[in-house]
Formats: C-alpha cells, sequence, structure tokens
C-alpha cells in the first residue's frame, strides 16, 4: 500500500501522473486482492517513484519552433556494424524518428516510432548553461510524451550521409555526467542484411522505399488494416509509444470498429469495453467512456492519445496484432 507521502510525490511529477493513471485504470479491471494481479501492479509501478523528487522540480523548456532534422530521411547504422551486419537500425522520416530492431530467439522484430513534435537547440540563457553546454552543436528534438528540457533525441549532421547522435545522462547521486556519441551512417534498404530488411518489412514497412516488392511483403502491406469509422484509424491493439509491441507489463487499448477499451496485464481479469455506438464527440476529440471521463484524441491513422482530465494524456501506436504478446485478446 502506498504511503500518503509516497502518494504525494506521484501527485507533484507529471511521469508520476502518467503511472497514477494507468494505475487507476489496472484497478478498474483488477481487484487489488487479487493476488496475482496485485503483485504485477506492485513490480512494474512502484520504481517510477525514483526520482520524481528531482523531476518534480524540474523547469519546462522554453518553447520552440518546430523544424526538420538536420539529417536526410532514411536508414542509419551505427559504424560499429555498418550496413551490412546491421540488427538495428535509426530511421527518420520528416515525421517520426526512431529504430526498427531485428529481433531474435523468443522475440519479433518490432519497431519503436516517436512523432516529432518540436525541434530546435538546446535551452539558452545562465540557469541552463551548467547543462545545455553538453548539447552544443547538437540539434534536439522532442515528442508529445517529453516534459524534459533535452527532448528525447540529440543530433548533429556530419558530412553528406553522416551523423552522430548524443545521450547523455546526469547522475543524480554523484553530480557527475556520462556523455556518449555514436556515430551512424545511411544505408540503402538493399545494403542492410536480409534478416534486417525482413524486420524492416514487418515492423514499419513504409521504410523499404522503392525496394522490388517480395511475397513477405505484400503479404505484410496486405495485413496492415484500413482505418475505420468513427476515429478513422487502424484498428486493432494500441501501446505506450516509448513500449515495444511485445511488452508483457503494459495495458493494451482497443478498438475494432464496434467496441473500445483496455485489455487487461492478467488474461484471465475482464476487459473493459465500451461500444463506439455511445462514444460522443467533444471539440477535437471524443469521449470513449463517461464514466471516467476519458478521452481519445486522433494524432494519426496509427497513433492516438487517450486519457482524462485528471492525468492527462498517453501518445499509443498501433501494434499489429501477431507483434503483441499471445494473451492480449479482447473479449
Amino acid at each position: 500500500m502506498a504511503t500518503p507521502l509516497f502518494g504525494l510525490l506521484l501527485r507533484m511529477s507529471a511521469i508520476g501522473k502518467k503511472y497514477l493513471a494507468r494505475l487507476r485504470k489496472a484497478m478498474q479491471l483488477i481487484w487489488l486482492s487479487n493476488l496475482s494481479g496485485e503483485s504485477i501492479l506492485l513490480i512494474k509501478y512502484p520504481f517510477a517513484a525514483v526520482g520524481l523528487v528531482l523531476l518534480a522540480t524540474a523547469t519546462a523548456s522554453p518553447a520552440l519552433a518546430a523544424q526538420d532534422l538536420p539529417i536526410a530521411q532514411g536508414l542509419y547504422a551505427d559504424d560499429f556494424e555498418g550496413c551490412a551486419k546491421a540488427s538495428s537500425v535509426f530511421f527518420y522520416d520528416g515525421a517520426n524518428f526512431g529504430r526498427v530492431n531485428q529481433g531474435g530467439p523468443g522475440y519479433a522484430a518490432n519497431a519503436q516510432v516517436n512523432a516529432i513534435q518540436r525541434v530546435g537547440p538546446p535551452p539558452a540563457g545562465r540557469q541552463y548553461a551548467g547543462t545545455s553546454h553538453h548539447y552544443r552543436g547538437f540539434t534536439l528534438a522532442w515528442t508529445a510524451d517529453d516534459s524534459g528540457l533535452y527532448g528525447s533525441l540529440a543530433v548533429r549532421a556530419g558530412t553528406p550521409g553522416k551523423m552522430t547522435l548524443r545521450d547523455v545522462s546526469f547522475r543524480n547521486v554523484s553530480g557527475g555526467v556520462d556523455v556518449t556519441d555514436t556515430p551512424y551512417s545511411k544505408c540503402e534498404f538493399g545494403q542492410l542484411p536480409k534478416p534486417m530488411q525482413a524486420a524492416i518489412r514487418s515492423a514499419r514497412p513504409q521504410l523499404a522505399g522503392r525496394a522490388a516488392p517480395t511475397a513477405s511483403s505484400a503479404t505484410a502491406a496486405s495485413a496492415i488494416p484500413a482505418p475505420l469509422a468513427p476515429f478513422n484509424i487502424r484498428p486493432g491493439h494500441y501501446l505506450p509509444a516509448a513500449a515495444a509491441c511485445a511488452s508483457k507489463m503494459e495495458l493494451i487499448f482497443y478498438f475494432d470498429g464496434k467496441r473500445t477499451g483496455w485489455i487487461d496485464v492478467q488474461p484471465f481479469n475482464p476487459n473493459r469495453m465500451n461500444p463506439t455506438a455511445s462514444v460522443k464527440r467533444r471539440g477535437a476529440g471524443w469521449v470513449t467512456d463517461a464514466a471516467t471521463g476519458e478521452t481519445l484524441r486522433v494524432l494519426g491513422v496509427d497513433r492516438i492519445a487517450v486519457g482524462d482530465p485528471e492525468f492527462g494524456e498517453e501518445t499509443l501506436r498501433w501494434c499489429a496484432a501477431t507483434e503483441v504478446r499471445a494473451t492480449a485478446r479482447a473479449r
């Protein structure tokens, strides 16, 4: 059971609010007296408290104008593996950046897709000088889920076809800083190894570009369902944008044209589904659950934001049924 202090810390932070929202949604589906359900909740969510005291005092990032990243659109492999041996590739398509992972024994190929909300330099000003200098010369990108000063991506363009990604980790206890630069080179789709090509066709087929169609790519394309009314989004499963499609620790939002709702972490717990006939339009979004005030905003045919007035929104992305955990079945 959370202590009053722990509850206060959670409410003080945007990240805490997100986890409280997930907890509340889970509790609508599961009685906490169910030992199996309780153990998963207690394992999944308490680590959210780590660092909340520091995050609660973070200053909002100054507004920056949206613009393109300073690199060419396409696929990039880190220089350690190179294009011919890549098992994971970075991509930028003009609106999103992310990564496609080849997968391996026991887990499928997957894509992590981040929609760019804004792009710009690190924050300026004396109050940011101690941290912003680590990003000097880099362009930063923020997604809808970013609340910090430095976004989710730091990239610097090099010679044509070259770039560097920088990761900066601030050690809160010792006060030190770890800075890691990883050089990347642009790859043509055909330069990638066959398993990596297959992973892209499966997890993010639009990145395959003009590659010659094959039986596997045709099958992957035909498996992507067309958007359905009333939301004009793809039917199926939606997981948090930062999570892997195969995650076993996330509630899954489900939509099939006739109903919407949440699929529980535990397969034996009931799903909470509402008929789409009952949804109501509200401004630019929809009220999907009148009992909780839950709303849905459409960000794209395969991307939505779901939340409520108390805890805010979380961005979710569409995942193919073959990629989500086998127990994630709407009932």
